[in-house]
């Protein structure tokens, strides 16, 4: 008898979590999760521990394919058009699931329809950064909100370009503060901070990850973080929020299935991804990576999802940015 009962729990530990827990599915051969950017960025870099930690659970290979491209276009449509059975899944961020429909005038999938979140690996809130020559005495948003309104015709500031999270960041930020800025858009974080470090832009939102160290080195300031609170990493930050309750910019990082993958695969892989974000493993990733976690459950997802569409779709109109 007790060789028997230990032959059943060998089997059973031996079946995939998510077998045990949904009654019977689980992913029958490899399963790919497709980033929208080349390997390195945070959003790789975080898939990849993910994958780490769900092949034992899963009991099947998890491999990273990055297929950058078209603000991550190439990406969504490649999933959208895969079969729908839970092997395929997309990580996304806001450009993919609530800007892009807004900024292309045609996409090859449809961000609503086409895809449904799982998890939240992260968010990471950029920094609203100042130039000390530029701005000498603007040391929080307050007073950088009173310089702009003092500014005729509208103050500058940076962006990674035309269309990107740190330009829609400052539109909403503009309309929540009642500003006039102009923008000037760039080619990435690097000769951003160039110019600002020399003192020609004065403001602008950053990674945290680029202009952190400029920070920290003293050639650039950091005003504020983008999160609706302050962040553990930078305490001594204040959030914009405080300043203009209930801003929030911060990108994330989220695993999204096709729409049409039956719900017992949804609420399998939700379950999976739950048991890899709740491990003390997935807390050691995010502070290494200096990154929040961020709330879980598919209901409460979904209806994040319908929060960011709408907020980040308006910026995207009053920005008037398009792109081909």
């Amino acid at each position: 008898m007790i060789t028997t009962r230990r032959a059943v729990l060998a089997a059973a530990l031996a079946t995939p979590l998510v077998a045990r827990a949904q009654g019977g599915w689980a992913p029958t051969h490899l399963m790919r999760l497709v980033v929208p950017f080349a390997p390195g960025g945070l959003t790789d870099i975080l898939t990849r521990a993910a994958a780490e930690q769900l092949q034992p659970r899963l009991g099947q290979p998890v491999v990273v394919e990055n297929r950058g491209g078209a603000g991550g276009n190439l990406a969504a449509e490649a999933v959208s058009r895969a079969t729908p059975d839970g092997h395929t899944l997309l990580v996304a961020t806001q450009g993919i699931i609530a800007i892009n429909k807004a900024l292309y005038p045609r996409l090859p999938y449809d961000p609503d329809a086409d895809f449904t979140p799982i998890a939240m690996l992260a968010q990471q809130p950029n920094l609203m950064v100042v130039s000390p020559r530029a701005l000498p005495d603007v040391t929080n948003v307050a007073e950088l909100i009173t310089k702009l309104k003092a500014t005729p015709g509208g103050m500058p500031y940076g962006s990674n370009g035309v269309g990107s999270f740190t330009h829609l960041s400052m539109e909403l930020f503009r309309a929540v503060a009642g500003v006039e800025m102009t923008h000037v858009p760039y080619r990435g974080s690097a000769p951003l901070l160039t110019d600002m470090i020399a003192g020609t832009i004065p403001v602008a939102f950053d990674g945290l990850g680029t202009s952190a160290p400029q920070v920290r080195g003293g050639a650039l300031r950091a005003i504020a973080v983008t999160s609706g609170r302050r962040f553990r990493a930078m305490p001594d930050v204040p959030a914009v929020a405080e300043t203009l309750p209930g801003f929030d910019a911060s990108p994330w990082y989220g695993i999204f299935a096709q729409s049409a993958c039956p719900p017992q695969v949804l609420a399998g892989l939700e379950t999976a991804f739950r048991a890899v974000l709740e491990s003390p493993a997935w807390v050691e990733v995010l502070t290494q990576r200096e990154a929040d976690a961020m709330p879980q459950g598919r209901a409460q997802l979904i209806e994040l999802m319908a929060r960011e569409r709408q907020v980040w779709r308006q910026a995207v109109e009053r920005s008037g940015a398009r792109a081909d």
